[in-house]
């Protein structure tokens, strides 16, 4: 394959095409790369403002972050890197096909950890666990397809208890006009509040009775953790089921008549979507089947957080990782591919932020970088004028001074 067409089939996977009604611009891919070196680069000033050494600090933020192969430590680096991205992916994947839709699914921090309380439901509910566990014993060496199938069960459970939160909002937008964004900050605190003060607190129904000082709920049957890929890391199968997640949107999106149609009605959001509503498109059937997907996709990235790493529903859980789904899509121009890289950075920040305490730097200075990655690209509109002007400047330079003409 010639490098011409392998930088066509590489550019098309972002939605670039320089070729008939489906081009697109090629700054989508440039934006967000100048604002992440933006960010970095305004975060060095305000480390060195701080009299730190902000070559330092980074060197032990990315040198710990997994992504540069070597060390002793690289590959329970990857490994965490790669198990904290599937998530920021699922959760990016949420927002943006939302996003893509015309609709601001500010509820995935819910859908997640509706997801999340479901699956760990299915993973010890003793019914399912007894089941499988019995299975897996009488497989012998061939018990992985009992675990196969007891987390398969808990990650679908798990995406349509969180899609079915989503919808909810959905109806409520198209039936009764609640706007989307104050519906799903609603169920976000009504889901969390229902889980945390309620399922798993001490004497809760999720919560083991034996329980004293320390709550959360009962632990998930071996069965129904997710299998582990790289020993004796934790990294387990949650990054290649994202990755065939963020496919799936790519093919929804771009192959599909129900894609096409979620685009049109995104693309007419701010008129009205009379346009795709006089094409005969139903617009309150797909926005509800839209919020239906993109609360699966937050829900799967709950089931991962269970089953891939905490394996019971923690009595001290933080929220946010619905919230960093917001900025991993804004990074990502809201495409898959995009999501997928924008999750994978915001998940190298997270995994090599505490070894930036040696310089004296809190860890959570990784979250100035990140907002700032997302505050330049909220600034899009500047950041596009400034490219286009060097853009336009270089192509000056190399075209030819006015009145000569090209030799024939």
């Amino acid at each position: 394959m010639s490098e011409s067409n392998f930088t066509t089939k590489f550019l098309k996977i972002f939605g670039i095409d320089n070729r008939g009604h489906n081009r697109r611009d090629p700054l989508n891919v440039w934006v967000p790369l100048v604002s992440i070196v933006l960010a970095l680069i305004v975060s060095m000033i305000v480390i060195a403002a701080s009299g730190r050494n902000p070559f330092r600090a980074y060197a032990l933020l990315f040198g710990d972050s997994g992504l540069i192969p070597g060390g002793a430590a690289w590959r329970r680096e990857f490994a965490e890197l790669l198990i904290k991205s599937a998530m920021y992916i699922a959760t990016g994947l949420s927002v943006a096909l939302a996003f893509k839709g015309g609709l601001f699914n500010i509820g995935a921090e819910g859908q997640f950890w509706v997801g999340a309380i479901v699956a760990t439901f299915f993973g010890y509910w003793a019914p399912v666990a007894h089941t499988f566990g019995a299975m897996y014993a009488a497989l012998g060496s061939f018990g992985w397809i009992a675990q196969l199938l007891h987390g398969a069960i808990c990650i679908i459970m798990g995406m349509l208890a969180g899609g079915a939160w989503a919808a909810v909002a959905g109806f409520l937008y198209v039936k009764r006009g609640v706007n989307i964004v104050i519906g799903t900050i609603m169920l976000n605190w009504i889901a969390w509040f229902l889980i945390t003060s309620w399922l798993v607190t001490f004497n809760g129904p999720m919560t083991p009775a034996s329980q004293t000082f320390t709550f959360g709920s009962f632990y998930v049957a071996d069965t129904a953790k997710l299998l582990r890929i790289m020993m004796p890391t934790r990294l387990n199968t949650s990054i290649l089921l994202v990755l065939l997640a963020a496919y799936a949107t790519w093919f929804l999106l771009y192959k599909t008549t129900i894609g096409y149609e979620i685009r049109a009605i995104g693309y007419t959001a701010n008129i009205g979507m009379e346009t795709p509503r006089a094409q005969g498109i139903n617009i309150s059937r797909r926005i509800v089947q839209l919020m239906t997907i993109s609360g699966a996709l937050a829900g799967l990235g709950g089931c991962f957080f269970i089953l891939g790493m905490q394996y019971q529903f923690p009595g001290t859980a933080i929220m946010g990782y619905g919230w960093t789904g917001i900025g991993v899509a804004l990074i990502g121009q809201s495409e898959p591919l995009g999501v997928v890289l924008a999750g994978l950075f915001i998940g190298a920040l997270r995994t090599g932020a505490t070894s930036m305490q040696v310089a004296n730097i809190p860890k959570t200075f990784s979250n100035i970088i990140e907002g700032l990655a997302v505050g330049f690209i909220a600034l899009q509109v500047a950041v596009r004028y400034y490219l286009v002007k060097i853009i336009q400047r270089r192509r000056a330079r190399r075209a030819p001074p006015a009145g000569q003409e090209a030799a024939v």
